[in-house]
Formats: structure tokens, sequence, C-alpha cells
């Protein structure tokens, strides 16, 4: 009975070591929650920034408008028969 006592001791404090050390014990746990933590909130970003690309996708397959659009302000494109002006700021 007493070997009994001694085994149940041992793997007693051989599971304690193990629980609050580094290696696989509560501080990784944790460490790893907070990093899930930040993976998922970067995960919701490029979501909704995925999301904002499917609608200009959707928007240029079926408008013209928004074709013209793009083209004018990330081309800098014009139309035949158009004048451009770029307005240069003066230096004080």
């Amino acid at each position: 009975m007493k070997w009994w006592a001694i085994l149940f001791l041992t793997l007693l404090v051989w599971l304690q070591v193990r629980l609050w050390s580094d290696d696989g014990g509560i501080a990784e746990f944790r460490e790893l929650s907070d990093r899930v933590a930040e993976q998922q909130k970067a995960n919701k970003q490029l979501e909704a920034r995925n999301q904002e690309l499917f609608k200009q996708v959707k928007a240029l397959r079926n408008n013209d408008d928004a074709i013209e659009q793009y083209a004018r302000l990330h081309l800098g494109m014009i139309k035949p028969g158009e004048t451009f002006y770029r307005f240069v700021p003066t230096k004080k």
C-alpha cells in the first residue's frame, strides 16, 4: 500500500511540473490563446477587405460607369476631347 502512495505522489508531482512548466504548460496555452485571438482579428479584417474587393469586382463586371470611374481615378484616363488640368500647389 505504501508504494501506491509513493507512485501516486510521484505522478502528482510530475503532472504539476508539466502543468506549470513553459513547455506545454499553462504559460504556453495562454500564449497560444493570445496568438489565436490576434489571428482571428486579422482574419476578420481580411474577410472585410475581401468582401469590399468582391463588391468592386461585381460592380466592374456589371456597370460601365464603374469601369469609367475606376479608369479615371486609378489609371488617369480621360475621354477623347476632354482636357486634363493638373494643379500643382505652390511652395510657401
